[in-house]
């Protein structure tokens, strides 16, 4: 036994020393992966270091099923695991990024075309002096979805998955592959060009995304693309994968504003700690060149925590603070989108008279639009100004061609405003345009809406239909019944309105202005004797006028006696 380990050793010492001087220098690359699931080891394997920046190529196998992993180097440093770069699962190979505190000696890939019969050689891993380098040759070069694929000629050996193998360069030129099941003559590898492909994207950042792996993968390499991610996770994901993304960002991209500003806004909506937000907030400033989209983000997180009734209390959370910000903003850069926010804002502060300039000085710009000029009418109705209101809301209306749809909730607004000025026949108009637009039935409060405008306006008969269609709609709300019991008195259609009270009081016995009502319509057809009993109840209910009434009706009969 102790014969065989001495020529296992001494030709392995041989192997090493017999190869060129490059292929012993990339033995530093050479690493060793320990993989991990709730702190206990799961698996273990071989890797190699590449691209300088802290990335390795090992087999997927490996990370099946793992939740952490550290990589031992060649030096025996020991780095955790931080991402997963990209998968292949037809190679079975992973790229993963180690936590690199400088920068990690790695291997340079090889494009040099690779002949049959040319002499790779393998790289397994062992610390520092137990280098071992074995030299294979190539029995045929395939090609596989444009990837070379090697056979060589060396038995099967699963302890060899994703060894690397190094030309006379000192370049990889390929990974290590599983083997055909049986095959214990040849064994094969696959071209490390596959590293290229092994990159990270919007669609798969984050943690969880390959099933099995619960290490997070890492953010994509275009900061475009990067900021996409940090954006969707402060969007979808919790608060632990939104505050993981950003240090992702942060370590990638520490001269990017973008990075700090989303600190900022992190510390304060999870962490409730304005102190450090503002820190982070100071430093998005000195990093910013447009200073403005920085003020910016400051007041929209601060008026959003202010608004969802936040009971911490701190001086920079009020709403004045936070419009300040805003203010800041518009001051550096009168962007349109800063100046409709102040508004929307002015007017949360029942400021309307400073919001409407804001609005309407948007009407000048690309947001100029139905929109902006709904809102602007919006704040003059709260003024007051009806007619102000409606101008607005006329451009509004304008701003659709003669067939779109989109116009309808507009002229819809304008139909309510109109009845608030008093101006009903114009609001019925606008309403019936609804209607037209909309097509189809329409809901109960819509029809009641516009039987108070008709009803205003003297048309009793398309009130009517309006109330009846209402009732049928909704014919649970004794509201409607009512509305049509007063129509019904005011027109005298005394009959039809004891048949709608009579219903309202099946359906609401402790509705006092249905009993009330009904007392008045039996005495509109001079019945008395049914009237008393209705506005005997409606007293009872708390009606405010029934007394009076009923006092009437037995003064008036005892006049008759």
């Amino acid at each position: 036994m102790r014969f065989t380990l001495f020529f296992v050793l001494f030709f392995s010492f041989i192997a090493t020393f017999g190869q060129p001087k490059a292929v012993k220098n990339a033995y530093a690359s050479v690493a060793s992966v320990l993989a991990y699931k709730d702190g206990t080891l799961k698996a273990d394997g071989s890797a190699v270091f590449v691209g300088g920046n802290g990335d390795i190529l090992a087999s997927r196998k490996i990370f099946e099923g793992a939740d952490s992993a550290v990589v031992i180097d060649n030096a025996g440093k020991v780095r955790p695991v931080k991402h997963i770069v990209g998968i292949d699962n037809m190679f079975d190979c992973v790229k993963v990024r180690v936590a690199s505190e400088k920068k990690i000696k790695s291997v340079a890939l090889s494009s040099a075309k690779v002949n049959v019969g040319e002499e790779l050689y393998m790289l397994t891993y062992g610390v520092k002096k137990n280098v071992g380098v074995e030299a294979f040759k190539v029995l045929a070069v395939d090609s596989v979805y444009s990837l070379a694929y090697y056979t060589l000629d060396h038995p099967a050996d699963e302890r060899c998955l994703s060894y690397p193998l190094i030309n006379g360069n000192g370049e990889l030129v390929a990974l290590m592959q599983p083997s055909s099941s049986g095959d214990t003559v040849k064994c094969y590898a696959v071209s490390s060009l596959l590293s290229s492909s092994l990159v990270s994207s919007t669609r798969n950042y984050g943690k969880g995304f390959y099933p099995g792996m619960n290490i997070r993968t890492a953010m994509p390499a275009e900061q475009s693309d990067a900021l996409s991610c940090l954006y969707m996770q402060a969007i979808m994901g919790d608060s632990i994968s939104w505050g993981a993304a950003i240090d992702d960002y942060i370590s990638l991209y520490p001269q990017s504003y973008e990075g700090y500003q989303s600190l900022a806004e992190y510390t304060a909506v999870c962490r409730r700690d304005m102190e450090h937000a503002d820190k982070a907030w100071k430093k998005a400033l000195t990093l910013a060149e447009n200073k403005a989209e920085v003020y910016y983000g400051k007041g929209k997180v601060i008026k959003e925590i202010v608004q969802g009734g936040d009971s911490l209390s701190h001086a920079m959370l009020s709403y004045d603070n936070a419009l300040s910000q805003i203010d800041k903003a518009v001051s550096i850069d009168a962007n349109p989108l800063y100046i409709s926010y102040k508004a929307d804002m002015l007017f949360g502060l029942h400021r309307y008279n400073d919001a409407v300039t804001c609005y309407e000085s948007l009407a000048v710009t690309d947001m100029r639009g139905a929109d902006i000029f709904a809102k602007g009418a919006q704040c003059y109705v709260m003024m007051g100004e009806h007619d102000k209101a409606l101008a607005l809301l006329d451009s509004a209306v304008c701003c659709f061609g003669v067939n779109d749809k989109n116009v309808a909730p507009y002229i819809l607004t304008r139909a309510i405003v109109k009845s608030s000025a008093k101006r009903y026949r114009e609001a019925v108009r606008d309403m019936n345009s609804y209607e037209e637009i909309v097509g189809g039935m329409l809901t109960a409060d819509f029809y009641y809406m516009r039987e108070q405008a008709e009803l205003n306006c003297k048309m009793y008969q398309q009130a009517l239909n309006d109330i009846e269609t209402a009732i049928d709609l909704v014919p649970g709300n004794v509201l409607y019944y009512i509305e049509k019991g007063m129509l019904c008195y005011r027109v005298k259609f005394a009959e039809e309105g004891i048949r709608t009270m009579q219903k309202a009081c099946e359906i609401a016995p402790e509705a006092a202005d249905a009993y009330y009502l009904l007392g008045r319509l039996y005495m509109q057809q001079g019945d008395k004797e049914k009237a008393k009993p209705a506005l005997e109840t409606a007293v009872e209910l708390g009606h405010p006028d029934a007394e009076i009434q009923l006092q009437s009706i037995i003064a008036d009969s005892i006049q008759d006696k």
